[in-house]
């Protein structure tokens, strides 16, 4: 991972600028504000305006936690915090699987599977969410397998294990830890990513279901009632470190937003189509535009982000032929209290990235959301393996422990060549179509130079594409180019006192006259062509 990370010199697009910017913000300031401006949703009125409005902030919190660390004001120092979560993702997602199918064999391939993890490995070691995601998410199912072991240990005899449960412990089937444990990653899933709150409602879940299942062990000792006693301590205990993790960010969300929730993602509910998440003013997004807009294209719209999460599920996180592996070992652990919570929860993921977050899904929202799922099913890949080969070799009459290891060491050399042809793609571009890896944000130092070598103040506001990219490149305020025509552009470029307006390649449709045809137009000034970047002067 440290060897692709040489190979990425910058985050590399959007979503990782922000967490990159965020987080030196963060780190160089102590001020939780943001000089750039990426979409118009929560209807900020000025530069700096309070940061992480539409995204969740742990992220940027571990980057800022690297570079006060490091002492590093950069991308590496960035990332250091991310390369040790990262490194405990193949080591637990060894034991996940080893709980599932306990054999060396079995913890060494989906260790292969984590460490060359297809589509993901490019973004482990960039300031993102996933690594994140699968490591919290591999500690969650590990400590669900503790709650079903504990159930299933005083099941078996509980009067003779209910001795050896003490009254600090308050009768419970876990230790109190264990669901201590379960709150507080349930609240680190929900400052990653908004998303969590599914992981929330897991542990829930699980809390019920050990309940559920256990209502009929009885302990002579217990001085309380077996019922609400121990539905509402694990609750309490799982609920109570959830709020301590979340609270402060309410809090702070309250004093910035007068709301306990950012209100970036409110409209994000009504949007038609993609590019209004840049859309200027954002108050034109209601529910009424929204349901004018007409059944058909609701469903239309939809239609399409079920095609497109379908394919995330085949090419990314079924990794093409690990699917029918990971189904079969689905079926096969399906009493098992982790893939039932993981079906579900992939499940309720699946369906909110597609039928009320279509077009953030289809775009990279379900990618995200469904990292934290992605050790589970690696985990489930070799007792899908196991059943599969000793099925083929009973009617191919093969010897079944030798087919098994040759399966398995296959398995991860297609994996690894997967992973190799696709981080190739992503890191160098793809022919015409593609760019290198980083590419636009060091274009945008060469802009920037071009700026001040034309005397261009350091507090003059730009208007791009990615202006948490520009701004962690540069250091220069920056706010997003909207969605629409060039009055839209205007209309905010006035309001928020930006000078420069840069297009690159992937301009809004409404700008494809002023980019292909650069030139003076009504408010606008050409500059310079640099890197098939236009350069324009907003005449105020």
């Amino acid at each position: 991972m440290v060897g692709i990370a040489t190979q990425e010199s910058a985050p590399g697009y959007m979503d990782a600028d922000y967490y990159y910017a965020s987080g030196l913000r963060i780190a160089t300031t102590g001020t939780w504000s943001e000089p750039f401006i990426w979409n118009y949703l929560n209807d900020p009125q000025g530069l700096p305006h309070p940061s992480f409005s539409y995204w969740m902030p742990l992220a940027g919190i571990i980057s800022a936690f690297g570079i006060k660390l490091s002492g590093l004001n950069n991308f590496w120092g960035a990332r250091i915090g991310f390369f040790l979560i990262a490194g405990f993702l193949a080591p637990l997602t060894s034991y996940l699987a080893y709980t599932f199918t306990p054999s060396k064999w079995a913890a060494i391939l989906a260790a292969g599977l984590s460490l060359f993890s297809g589509f993901y490995f490019a973004y482990l070691p960039t300031t993102e969410t996933f690594a994140v995601n699968m490591v919290l998410g591999c500690i969650f199912f590990l400590l669900v397998l503790r709650m079903q072991q504990d159930y299933e240990r005083y099941s078996k005899d509980s009067e003779f294990h209910q001795n050896e449960l003490s009254i600090s412990k308050g009768r419970l089937l876990s230790p109190p830890w264990i669901y201590i444990g379960l709150g507080l990653i349930c609240g680190m899933m929900y400052m990653t990513r908004v998303d969590g709150v599914v992981w929330f409602g897991l542990g829930v879940a699980v809390v019920i279901l050990q309940w559920v299942s256990g209502k009929n062990i009885e302990f002579r000792e217990s001085r309380i009632s077996n019922g609400l006693f121990r539905i509402l301590l694990p609750l309490a205990l799982l609920i109570i470190p959830f709020i301590l993790i979340v609270s402060p960010w309410f809090i702070r969300n309250l004093d910035s937003f007068g709301t306990i929730f950012a209100p970036g993602s409110g409209r994000a509910l009504w949007l038609t189509s993609y590019d209004e998440i840049f859309a200027y003013p954002a108050t034109n997004l209601t529910y009424e535009r929204w349901l004018n807009s007409g059944v058909f294209g609701l469903l239309r719209d939809r239609g399409w982000a079920l095609g497109l999460n379908t394919l995330t599920l085949f090419a990314v996180q079924g990794a093409v032929i690990l699917l029918p592996l990971t189904l079969v070992g689905f079926w096969t652990n399906r009493n098992d209290w982790r893939v039932l919570l993981g079906i579900c929860g992939w499940l309720a993921t699946f369906l909110v990235m597609t039928l009320i977050f279509p077009f953030q899904g289809a775009r990279g929202g379900f990618f995200h959301a469904g990292a934290g799922f992605q050790p589970l099913f690696w985990a489930l890949v070799p007792a899908g393996l196991l059943i599969i080969t000793n099925w083929v070799a009973v009617k191919r009459t093969w010897d079944a422990s030798r087919a098994l290891k040759m399966f398995a060491v296959g398995t991860v050399i297609v994996i690894f060549i997967m992973t190799a042809f696709v981080t190739r793609q992503r890191l160098l571009g793809s022919g015409q179509t593609g760019s290198a890896w980083g590419s636009t944000e060091f274009s945008y130092q060469e802009v920037d130079s071009f700026l001040e070598n034309n005397g261009v103040s350091a507090e003059a506001v730009v208007m791009v594409n990615n202006p948490p990219g520009y701004y962690a490149m540069t250091g220069r305020q920056s706010i997003v180019i909207p969605h629409g025509d060039l009055q839209s552009a205007l209309l905010a470029g006035r309001k928020f006192q930006a000078s420069y307006l840069i297009l690159d390649k992937n301009y809004p449709q409404g700008l494809e006259e002023i980019y292909q045809n650069p030139g003076n137009y009504p408010g606008l000034q050409h500059l310079q062509t640099i890197n098939q970047m236009q350069i324009y002067f907003i005449e105020q």
